[in-house]
């Protein structure tokens, strides 16, 4: 068993007690963490407590369909199918969705286990790219404030960002977020002073980084 493995938690969601029970045995044993749910509305109940890397939903459930349970997931959570209907209906359907893999019951252990590690890899590389793409465009934003606020071209503006981060030893996320929400509270009407004052307080200690980077 790998590390990664065990860092890789599983929601399971079927409704045939058999099935849930063979096939959480055979994640169990190759390490994954496994959440069980019967039906759409555990399933939910079962996300209060932790987000899992992946889940494996039947398309037949006993109160809302797999793929709107699935709807409810997504993005956050990426999902197989896992289904005796072998339609080409149904299997477009998940494909449309988003699903990283569609299984048709009765499915031997092996194969099982194999769609499984790769969707795992799949839903994390997804992850990874929203995040930077969330990441990206906040910085953008962070990037026009300062160029306005400051009267700076954008690589003056993007030197001053690297600098605060780096005197601060910040993350460029964390300090791009704080300079959105200090514009932000600077222009809303919120009569709420302390918030502006904070705001003003945050700005102005970026400037005194920018001037020092000038001298």
């Amino acid at each position: 068993m790998t590390s990664e493995k065990n860092a890789s938690g599983i929601l399971l969601v079927e409704d045939d007690r058999a099935t849930r029970n063979l096939l959480r045995a055979l994640l169990l044993g190759e390490g994954y963490r496994v959440f069980v749910a019967s039906d759409g509305a555990s399933a939910l109940a079962a996300m209060r407590n932790e987000v899992p890397d992946l889940a494996i939903i039947d398309l037949h459930l006993p109160d809302i369909s797999g793929i709107e349970l699935a709807s409810l997931l997504q993005p956050e959570v990426p999902f197989l199918a896992f289904t005796v209907d072998e339609s080409e209906q149904a299997l477009q359907t998940c494909i449309e969705k988003g699903a990283l893999g569609y299984l048709v019951k009765p499915m031997a252990a092996e194969p099982f286990l194999r769609h499984v590690q790769v969707a795992l890899e799949r839903g994390r590389d997804q992850r990874n790219l929203r995040r930077a793409l969330k990441d990206n465009r906040l910085v953008n934003t962070a990037l026009g404030v300062l160029m306005g606020y400051w009267r700076l071209s954008e690589p003056r503006a993007f030197d001053a960002l690297m600098a605060y981060t780096t005197a601060r030893n910040l993350k460029t996320f964390d300090v791009s977020t704080r300079i959105v929400a200090a514009i932000n509270a600077l222009s809303a009407e919120t009569g709420v002073d302390h918030v502006a004052t904070e705001a003003r307080l945050f700005l102005d200690e970026f400037g005194s980084v920018l001037l020092k980077g000038d001298s």
